[in-house]
């Protein structure tokens, strides 16, 4: 079975699932990072090469790889839900964990990375704040329609998101589905 994240951008996906996958001691995998390394350039640079359509058909190729694998952790890109066919493989595979932080949360640590040219490319060229808006309020419903599990991680820090979820997998014995994981 799979653990799978979901969320916006900045939500602390990665972060997270590495934290999760050291506690259930199973491998992770990040679609981002991924899609990185066999593009052999980061996502910015995928983008600004090749357009978030490109982008978006390495991203599917990843999920369909992962849905391979077995027993992991999964961060996912934050739209990785506009896709049916990424999720349907996704729900498959195993349980579906959306950490939902605030927006405010979330504009300030894009900001953060706008100032150190990190490599989440903004999607238009216009202002950050009025674009996360726009394209939260275009996402959380499918967030929320494939989620299996809500985290809401206002005023929590990364290993308590990963404690909280681990919880939940226990309490939901999805823990029980999977092969290499120790209470």
């Amino acid at each position: 079975m799979k653990v799978v994240l979901i969320g916006y951008r900045a939500t602390g996906k990665s972060t997270v699932g590495r934290i999760l996958a050291a506690r259930l001691k199973i491998g992770f995998f990040d679609t981002d990072s991924m899609v990185e390394e066999n593009a052999g350039m980061p996502i910015k640079e995928i983008v600004a090469a090749h357009g978030w359509d490109f982008f978006r058909e390495k991203e599917k190729e990843t999920v369909k790889s992962l849905a391979q694998k077995k027993d992991c952790v999964i961060a996912t890109g934050g739209g990785i839900i506009l896709f049916k066919e990424n999720m349907d493989l996704l729900k498959q595979a195993g349980v579906i964990i959306w950490l939902n932080a605030p927006q405010q949360d979330i504009i300030d640590r894009l900001k953060k990375d706008a100032q150190k040219d990190a490599t989440r490319p903004q999607f238009t060229s216009g202002n950050i704040v009025q674009e996360t808006m726009n394209i939260m309020k275009e996402r959380l419903p499918l967030y929320e329609k494939y989620a299996d599990y809500i985290v809401d991680t206002l005023k929590k820090n990364t290993k308590q998101v990963a404690e909280e979820i681990y919880q939940y997998l226990r309490k939901s014995e999805n823990l029980a589905k999977m092969t290499t994981n120790e209470d």
